[in-house]
């Protein structure tokens, strides 16, 4: 009878372990998804594409600087892109930087943001700032959705052959810095939520493995440390 009593309370402490450490939590941060600056010029077609431009995006040597003079004979105009990875709701920025040439041209036919975030993942886009060498030139209230992209939110800020972009605000081409700067919402604080956990006591932030199920080593520690403190006390019982 005292070794079933014994077990009972071992087992009894490991479910109690368990219960305040596997089963607590906290929320998941926000799918991630990323923000990429684009731009074109008309006197040299200089320019960035659309991150999903199967020609020239993402994964191909034009991406990471500004091209010049495509397809005829293409050249390297330099430049440093900072693009914005979307971890919830919040404002983000991409960048232009660094030493970059577009020449003599005096406006931009295109100015626009690329993401990967699906039409329908639920964000809504606002305050977006157009930043010419650090001043703000114009602001949109809600983003300017481009209506030829079908699959991913791109936010439109110039665009010279649509007639409600074309010339909605004056501003002289860049020599230092061209920026947009937007807020999301609706995906929910996913980076805030996963700052607070990894500020949180242990106890409080300890989960199961992810997609797996399993019992980290953390809390089997804890399991064992319990189960050890009972069997000590029922040998000093005897």
């Amino acid at each position: 009878m005292k070794k079933s009593r014994i077990l009972g309370a071992i087992t009894a402490a490991a479910l109690a372990a368990l219960s305040l450490t596997a089963f607590a939590v906290p929320v998941s941060a926000a799918e991630s998804y990323n923000a990429y600056l684009g731009v074109q010029e008309p006197t040299y077609w200089s320019f960035r594409n659309a991150w999903n431009d199967a020609e020239l995006g993402k994964g191909t040597e034009y991406f990471d600087h500004i091209t010049a003079d495509y397809p005829a004979a293409p050249v390297n105009k330099g430049g440093t892109f900072t693009d914005a990875a979307i971890t919830g709701d919040g404002t983000y920025s991409v960048s232009l930087t660094g030493d970059f040439d577009f020449g003599d041209s005096e406006a931009f036919s295109l100015l626009f943001v690329s993401t990967d975030m699906p039409l329908d993942c639920g964000a809504t886009i606002s305050d977006v700032k157009v930043k010419i060498d650090g001043t703000t030139k114009y602001t949109f209230d809600e983003a300017y959705l481009n209506p030829d992209e079908k699959e991913y939110i791109n936010i439109l800020c110039i665009n010279q052959w649509n007639s409600d972009l074309k010339e909605l605000f004056g501003y002289v081409m860049p020599s230092s810095s061209v920026e947009i700067e937007f807020t999301v919402s609706g995906l929910g604080d996913g980076a805030a939520a996963a700052d607070t956990a990894a500020d949180a006591p242990a106890a409080d932030t300890t989960t199961t493995s992810e997609g797996t199920g399993n019992v980290p080593a953390a809390v089997m520690v804890s399991v064992m440390a319990v189960s050890g403190a009972a069997v000590v006390a029922s040998r000093k019982r005897k």
